[in-house]
């Protein structure tokens, strides 16, 4: 045999490895999305969608899942966070949780999926109105109208962004406190202008 040919074959056998690991891959990516979906619906905390692969992040980007994992990740760490009461004793453990959901949930909002960006938009203005209320300082609720204002931007069929939005809005007016165009302080997390002058859904 040919040194030529010796190669070659060297190279078919190569490739025939790599397409059985990317294979395997495939499936155990498939498996741990559909399993992490199971433990997520019965335990959130417990849930994982990383199955081992031997390409790293090849299977993912043959499957295109890898923004699917990064919004089931994000929806997540917000349910960690929305489950937490503030109490005297639990401050730090609150802030971290919150923390850490709103770190992946800005993540997702990037996303160039406009439905998937305007859900973590939605649930980071949920997390910011939540930190407000629990006496934080006014600047979370000026975050909390600008993330529902950038998440019906993102998709204007968004009904609760709608609701949240408008909900906040009157509760704001209610309160005396006027809201007018640009009040909220310029730019949202996405980069564009945030807030003030929202427009108001219609509700469910």
């Amino acid at each position: 045999m040919t040194p030529l040919r010796v190669a070659f074959v060297g190279v078919i056998a190569a490739l025939a490895v790599l397409v059985s690991l990317a294979s395997a891959d495939v499936g155990s990516v498939r498996s741990a999305i559909a399993g992490g979906d199971a433990v997520y619906a019965a335990a959130p905390a417990q849930a994982s969608w990383s199955g081992g692969t031997r390409l790293g992040g090849l299977a993912q980007a043959l499957l295109g899942t890898r923004d699917d994992v990064l919004l089931r990740q994000a929806l997540r760490q917000y349910v960690l966070a929305a489950r937490l009461h503030l109490r005297l004793d639990n401050a730090v453990e609150v802030e971290t949780a919150r923390a850490r959901a709103q770190d992946a949930l800005e993540l997702v909002s990037r996303d160039r999926d406009s439905t998937r960006a305007s859900q973590a938009l939605t649930l980071l203005g949920i997390l910011a109105y939540g930190a407000s209320a629990s006496g934080g300082a006014t600047s979370q609720l000026d975050a909390a109208i600008s993330d529902f204002t950038d998440a019906l931007r993102q998709d204007p069929e968004n009904a609760s962004a709608a609701y949240d939005l408008e909900l906040l809005l009157r509760a704001t007016i209610a309160r005396g406190s006027r809201v007018e165009p640009g009040q909220s302080g310029g730019f949202g997390r996405t980069g564009r202008r945030g807030a003030g002058g929202g427009v108001p859904g219609s509700g469910y």
